[in-house]
């Protein structure tokens, strides 16, 4: 470790999560320009902000650790630009951050007029150059959906994917065909942002227009892809699973058997069934899921911090799902737990969607009382602003459906039922 700087650690653990300066910056969040300097070793920072970026990137300590060894001290352990150690620092630093961030926005919106302007002052036809950046634009989104704050995020993706619509019209050839591809990617992260916002109906026309531009790039795996990830995230809104169904068998019949394109419609097809009841029908779905996850490319099933990635804790977690739904109970928690070991504690997300998992297990196994305390617990200690998100509540509201009748209307049922109608107001 002596060998290595900060900066040198930072980059590498960028690198492998994917994570661009803009996208780690808004996570901190931090100014992006300090997350820039901090990579080049041009800027000292304080333990609280080396604690933050090794929680978001995985770090295991590492830059906490490179930064008592090898940084200079900066006064109380701050440097400009940083988070505070001290708890109250903390609080004053974040409420002027989010009125800076406020004002700072409106700053933005109010330049982009001129930016518009001077963009067709210039314009030229978009060129394979304008490819590469839109894709590591898409690459970075699909790094920050379901990870940043959705409400954050909408904002922005539909900035650029209206910045992206008026370049297409300009391009040609291959250079078409790849912001095409971009299209129908940002697009579906559109779609993915507006549903976890609670926004099923509008995220349904995203998709519509993914969709279609996926089908305009002639790549038979995107367009499955595309329509796999509407199908899962389709098992979160009000959609009957019977339309699940025949969205997840026409993006396995789009995708000619290419494991990448056919994984999520394999999923949520086991998925659907195991709600509805088809028990067996959703076994035999979920050892056709598990042929395909080992046919994936190893760069696919790596792939743990991006949209497009379908690593072994995405398996783990329908694996959960199926056999919670039909009371298998030892598979469904061993399940949990495998998904549990693999999810970073930043993914708070998908580790609250699997302990609603375990709340419906629990309840599944006749333990009502257990379950919707552990559901309970869960939810309450969430930040509020977690609490609303339409994927945890499609989870927890899928395992409480597992109650017997006789027993759905148990106060503790009612209680959980009533928290999670008044953090959907």
């Amino acid at each position: 470790m002596a060998d290595e700087s900060f900066g040198e650690v930072l980059r590498q653990l960028m690198g492998e999560r994917g994570l661009g300066v803009r996208a780690l910056a808004r996570q901190v969040p931090i100014d992006p320009s300090h997350i820039s300097k901090l990579r080049l070793g041009q800027k000292g920072t304080s333990e609280a902000t080396a604690a933050r970026l090794d929680e978001i990137l995985g770090g295991g300590g590492r830059l906490v650790a490179l930064l008592r060894t090898t940084e200079p001290a900066t006064g109380p352990g701050r440097a400009d630009g940083d988070i505070g150690d001290n708890e109250d620092v903390k609080r004053r630093t974040l409420l002027g951050l989010m009125a800076t961030v406020g004002a700072a926005s409106s700053l933005a919106r109010d330049a982009e007029p001129l930016r518009d302007a001077f963009e067709a002052a210039v314009a030229a036809d978009a060129s394979d150059r304008d490819a590469d950046t839109w894709e590591r634009v898409a690459h970075d989104y699909a790094r920050e959906v379901s990870w940043s704050p959705a409400a954050t995020l909408q904002p922005e993706l539909t900035a650029d994917f209206d910045e992206l619509t008026r370049l297409v019209p300009s391009a040609r050839g291959t250079a078409r065909t790849r912001l095409i591809h971009v299209g129908a990617q940002l697009a579906a992260l559109i779609a993915i942002n507006l549903t976890i916002l609670g926004e099923g109906r509008s995220a349904r026309r995203w998709w519509r227009t993914s969709a279609r531009a996926a089908d305009q790039t002639g790549d038979h795996t995107t367009a499955a892809l595309i329509r796999g990830r509407a199908a899962i995230s389709s098992l979160y809104t009000p959609e009957p699973r019977l339309s699940v169904i025949k969205a997840a068998e026409e993006a396995i019949t789009v995708g000619r058997a290419a494991p990448a394109g056919v994984v999520s419609g394999h999923a949520a097809k086991a998925q659907a069934l195991a709600e509805l009841g088809r028990h067996d029908e959703a076994a035999e779905a979920l050892d056709e899921l598990r042929d395909v996850f080992e046919r994936l490319p190893e760069s696919v099933r790596t792939d743990r911090g991006s949209q497009w990635g379908w690593s072994v804790g995405r398996l783990h977690f329908v694996t959960s799902l199926v056999h919670t739904c039909a009371g298998n109970i030892a598979p469904a928690m061993a399940a949990q737990d495998a998904a549990l070991a693999l999810y970073p504690a930043r993914n708070w997300q998908a580790r609250g969607q699997v302990e609603m998992h375990r709340a419906g297990a629990l309840i599944r196994a006749g333990d009502i009382e257990e379950g919707a305390r552990h559901m309970t617990q869960v939810l309450e200690g969430l930040p509020a602003e977690r609490r609303g998100d339409a994927f945890l509540r499609g989870s927890a509201m899928t395992s409480l459906r597992l109650t017997d009748s006789a027993q759905a209307g148990r106060p503790s049922i009612r209680q959980v039922r009533e928290l999670l109608a008044s953090i959907g107001d």
